[in-house]
């Protein structure tokens, strides 16, 4: 409990001012409907939990977990909420509280496979392998795929490899496959976290790889933000994530792309925009190619709304977690486009399935797949 005691005096001062701002869109309130379930209701269960006032239990867990890591709640408050539930997560792992299974087989997944789908590694290692440039020794950047784009999409691993051809980027790969440890990391089970970190950073240490470009939003987030947390060492590696380095390849003309007549809007992920503030890269692609109409969704940037996958939310109450990705369907709807793109495979995947939920006519696409397509 002690990690949470620095908390203290915001969460008193949360209690009393009453704003309940943090409500409004948060994804786990909007969906649940109890004030517990907002960041405001979760400091509050931190506050009496240093007073003695409540004990870490099942029903505690229940309440902290049901949380997307969004941090739109930050944004909202102006204090680092987000922050302190994640540490209110890590305490009830710490303490040996039975937190629910549906949110704990991602860290139980992953203590026992090494990746939070229970996938072999074998199979990661031998799609890694039967890539061409994972045989060379060296090049300009090491490209590290997550876990859910080589055992949920490989179709989009292929566009990614088809872009990077295109433009002539020197890249290589791994030829194992580690999970980074964000998805054990958003559920409190730091150990494991580390863990991982660990194994990735000396794969990293052992392939001499100082530039590493990654796809997926959660790597990037974890390894070029939450690594510093966890390791007692900074990291030795510079982290680029694909948007940037695609935005600069079509500025210096080493990637041109077809002209493509389209409607499109675009999503923000938490991962890579709020916590990591990748907002203008995406959007800049999607200008430079010619016949694209980018129109925006009310939320936003620094405000959009969460599709909901994150924090072992679509792990935790899948249900749940498309329909909060329906609703978000519903706000693309809205801007009369006919495709909304993003770059996070987590929200490509729930933001499909609450399209498919609601039988919307808009295709849902990664950032990657368009401009693959265009190649």
């Amino acid at each position: 409990m002690d990690r949470l005691q620095k908390y203290e005096d915001w969460a008193r001062a949360c209690m009393h001012v009453r704003c309940g701002f943090c409500r409004e869109n948060c994804p786990a309130y909007s969906q649940l409907q109890l004030d517990s379930y907002a960041a405001k209701g979760k400091m509050t269960i931190l506050y009496h939990l240093l007073k003695g006032n409540i004990q870490l239990n099942e029903a505690t867990a229940e309440r902290v977990f049901a949380c997307t890591s969004c941090g739109l709640c930050d944004v909202a408050c102006g204090y680092n909420q987000s922050e302190a539930i994640q540490e209110m997560k890590a305490t009830h792992y710490e303490q040996g509280v039975n937190i629910p299974e549906s949110y704990m087989k991602i860290s139980s997944n992953t203590r026992g496979s090494g990746n939070p789908y229970a996938a072999d590694t074998a199979e990661g290692a031998r799609i890694l392998q039967s890539i061409p440039e994972s045989d060379l020794s060296s090049a300009e950047y090491t490209l590290f795929l997550g876990c859910t784009q080589i055992y949920r999409s490989d179709d989009a691993v292929d566009s990614l490899l088809k872009i990077l051809r295109a433009a002539g980027v020197s890249f290589r790969l791994p030829t194992e496959q580690i999970c980074c440890g964000s998805p054990a990391y958003r559920v409190g089970d730091e150990v494991q976290a580390l863990e991982q970190a660990e194994e990735v950073c000396n794969l990293f240490e052992q392939m001499q790889a100082s530039d590493i470009l990654v796809s997926c939003a959660g790597c990037y987030r974890m390894l070029s933000h939450d690594y510093k947390q966890l390791l007692k060492e900074a990291p030795r590696f510079k982290v680029t994530h694909i948007t940037e380095l695609i935005r600069d390849l079509i500025q210096n003309e080493k990637l041109k792309l077809k002209p493509f007549n389209a409607v499109i809007t675009y999503h923000d992920p938490c991962h890579l925009g709020r916590h990591s503030g990748i907002y203008d890269a995406p959007r800049q692609i999607l200008s430079s190619i010619s016949g694209i109409r980018l129109i925006e969704m009310d939320w936003n940037r620094q405000f959009a709304k969460c599709c909901g996958a994150g924090g072992g939310f679509r792990a935790g109450k899948s249900d749940d977690a498309i329909e909060v990705a329906a609703r978000r369907i519903k706000e693309a709807e809205a801007t009369g486009a006919s495709i909304l793109v993003t770059a996070c495979p987590f929200c490509v995947r729930n933001l499909s399935d609450g399209a498919e939920d609601i039988k919307s006519k808009i295709r849902v696409t990664s950032l990657d797949s368009l401009v693959a397509s265009l190649v």
